[in-house]
């Protein structure tokens, strides 16, 4: 059964330029391409697209997507694309895939392989940003998914986060994770930290957190592992805003876990 485009990661947020509300990763207002992976096991596909013609509206100014069959016991396909302001991502019946939304610079060489290239781009915008918002319209199951940012390839923090089920919903669903959650050395390494987060790993050993005002690189895994069999799902929004005032579960448990490995180390 070919499943209907359902999984739009519609990121907006973080740009090169930030307003006093919220900065720009990706607006999907640049179409890419449906990339196919009909071939399970064969490292699977990816495409590069530059913010030309809407100036501003990806993070570094391009954007890769790619897509990884890993499993197809009836011969069904993976899919990734962008259009129509949404990013789409879907495997098919008993089929189990990984795909991934990078905003690295230019790499059109190699799509798909992170490319660090000593950029520096202040995800904070001074300091007055200070968490990422992701706003979910779809998902069919709940699936794996890590978001991994970068300084070097010695400094960076990708945390697993386990998503559940959202019935379709316009307007999305918002939730919040706060940049503490990859900033802070004291969650580096730490393996089930809070609810919905599956482990926080570090560079060097656990010891070199992402610096968030000098990015280089930021990424986006789906389902890294292909732990989920059939899935469709949609994503509206990835922003950067000012932390809320109460934010969604994950980004709180991010933060008590923060507080209390603090608090440990100090009474020690």
């Amino acid at each position: 059964m070919n499943k209907q485009w359902k999984l739009t990661v519609g990121a907006a947020a973080l740009a090169m330029s930030f307003s006093a509300q919220a900065g720009v990763v990706d607006l999907f207002s640049v179409s890419q391409a449906t990339l196919t992976d009909v071939t399970a096991g064969d490292g699977g596909l990816a495409s590069q697209v530059s913010d030309a013609p809407d100036p501003g509206s990806i993070l570094t100014g391009y954007r890769d997507i790619g897509v990884d069959l890993l499993t197809s016991p009836f011969g069904t396909v993976a899919s990734i694309q962008v259009t129509g302001g949404a990013l789409s991502f879907s495997s098919g019946s008993s089929s189990t895939a990984t795909g991934i939304v990078q905003w690295d610079g230019d790499d059109n060489a190699t799509p798909g392989a992170l490319n660090l290239d000593g950029t520096t781009l202040d995800l904070t915008a001074g300091g007055t940003l200070s968490a990422f918002e992701v706003s979910t319209i779809f998902s069919d199951l709940g699936y794996e998914f890590l978001i991994g940012a970068y300084t070097s390839a010695a400094q960076w923090t990708v945390i697993s986060f386990l998503s559940s089920n959202v019935p379709l919903t316009p307007a999305g669903v918002l939730s919040y994770i706060p940049f503490s959650g990859f900033t802070n050395v004291a969650l580096c390494g730490a393996v089930n930290p809070a609810p919905g987060v599956n482990y926080i790993s570090c560079g060097s050993g656990n010891t070199a957190p992402v610096n968030l005002a000098a990015l280089d690189a930021l990424e986006l895994v789906l389902d890294p592992n292909g732990g989920t069999v059939s899935l469709d799902l949609t994503l509206n929004s990835v922003r950067t805003v000012p932390e809320p005032g109460v934010l969604a579960l994950v980004g709180m448990g991010l933060m008590a876990a923060g507080f209390t490995s603090r608090r440990r180390k100090s009474q020690a």
